[in-house]
């Protein structure tokens, strides 16, 4: 079905635009089409957005599960129930996102992402996985398992998931670790971004690590080697590379504001992608208490803390939060590259996702700019929120 959007406010790729129509047609964007909006009459099924702000649909590249489900519960069932929760905050893709289990845990994850995204997506579209370990440092595991953390072994992984490799769009590493910079040539030359995190490099094995491919970096300042001014570590080779893109956990639990302005202002509007690094606890109240692996988790004060010691176990809030605290920063401008471009960018999408431009998918959202909220998602100019 063909339809119009028609704008008050649209902002795609950095840019703010006014009165402008969206002409939508078999699930893209055919057609940028101005108008008065003193003579203008709406109808169904064209959408009358004059009072709101149209955004590209936001991509969450890291996230573990939502609205009470795990993703690593293995089943096509418990991905769909978290694809239909993220359309609530704008989210239209997503990557699904593995922590460091036993094997057979993560094949299950990666063969169930892969059924979903090859027969259909129920909300926010499934765009692969990113696997967040095992190939970590346990100097840095966090609320990781420690016991089921492995060297870096390119045979190893091969064996593990098979064909199943080809759904991993991410891999996050620590470089430092046995095999961790054979790994690193490997998944780039397989075309698999490489994000160290879970680290405890030093600058010079992260720069070594760049050298071999590593373009991307897992939520900055968390389980990665601070900054000191003679030895920058992990968190100095971020800030001081281009070539790594940093990823963001915009809550204001996982990372200071200040630290959040300083990264975006070292690395740039470009260099930045907002994560929500959720968890089952996303959209779940204070006190819920979920299973993290044989750790019992809590919702507590805006985040998943482990029961047993209080240490971070990821977040509970999704994008609309990240959005909400950077444009209350920088602007709601450059906070829809960190939420929408600069993700796409990150796994090859430019063009397609995060943009509103003729030729990508008809992924977008109503925000709310008063209320700082989504109130409507759409995905292939299908309406899937509320």
């Amino acid at each position: 079905m063909a339809f119009r959007v028609f704008c008050g406010q649209l902002i795609t790729d950095g840019q703010l635009y006014r009165d402008v129509a969206l002409r939508i047609d078999k699930g893209r964007i055919v057609a940028w089409e101005s108008f008065n909006n003193r003579e203008l009459s709406i109808e169904p099924p064209d959408i009358d957005a004059r009072t709101r702000v149209v955004l590209p649909g936001m991509i969450d590249i890291h996230i573990h599960g939502g609205g009470g489900r795990d993703l690593m519960e293995g089943t096509e069932e418990a991905v769909q129930a978290v694809a239909r929760h993220l359309t609530r905050y704008g989210v239209t893709g997503f990557l699904v996102t593995p922590l460091t289990a036993p094997w057979e845990a993560i094949r299950a994850t990666v063969r169930a992402a892969q059924a979903v995204r090859q027969y259909g997506s129920e909300g926010a579209q499934v765009l692969g996985c990113h696997l967040e370990g095992p190939f970590i440092n346990p100097l840095r595991a966090g609320a990781q398992p420690p016991e089921y953390i492995r060297p870096a072994s390119v045979a190893e992984l091969e064996r593990a998931l098979g064909a199943l490799l080809e759904e991993v769009r991410i891999v996050t590493l620590a470089p430092e670790i046995e095999g961790g910079y054979e790994l690193t040539r490997f998944l780039t030359e397989q075309g698999i971004l490489v994000s160290i995190g879970h680290t405890d490099a030093r600058y010079e094995e992260v720069t070594r690590a760049i050298d071999l491919g590593a373009r991307h970096a897992t939520h900055c300042f968390n389980a990665m080697r601070p900054f000191q001014h003679r030895e920058p570590g992990t968190v100095g080779a971020v800030l001081a590379h281009p070539e790594l893109k940093a990823e963001l956990i915009w809550d204001h639990v996982h990372t200071h504001p200040a630290a959040a302005r300083l990264l975006v202002r070292a690395k740039g509007s470009e260099g930045v992608l907002c994560i929500s690094d959720g968890t089952t606890g996303v959209g779940m109240p204070e006190g819920y208490r979920f299973e993290l692996w044989g750790h019992a988790a809590v919702v507590q004060a805006g985040a998943a803390r482990l029961v047993e010691n209080g240490s971070l176990a990821g977040s509970t809030v999704a994008m609309d939060t990240c959005l909400r605290h950077c444009s209350e920063t920088f602007g709601l401008t450059l906070a829809s590259m960190l939420c929408c471009a600069n993700p796409a960018r990150a796994l090859g999408l430019e063009g397609r996702k995060g943009t509103l431009r003729p030729g990508a998918d008809a992924d977008f959202i109503l925000w709310n700019a008063e209320h700082q909220q989504v109130e409507g998602t759409w995905i292939n100019g299908q309406r899937r929120f509320p």
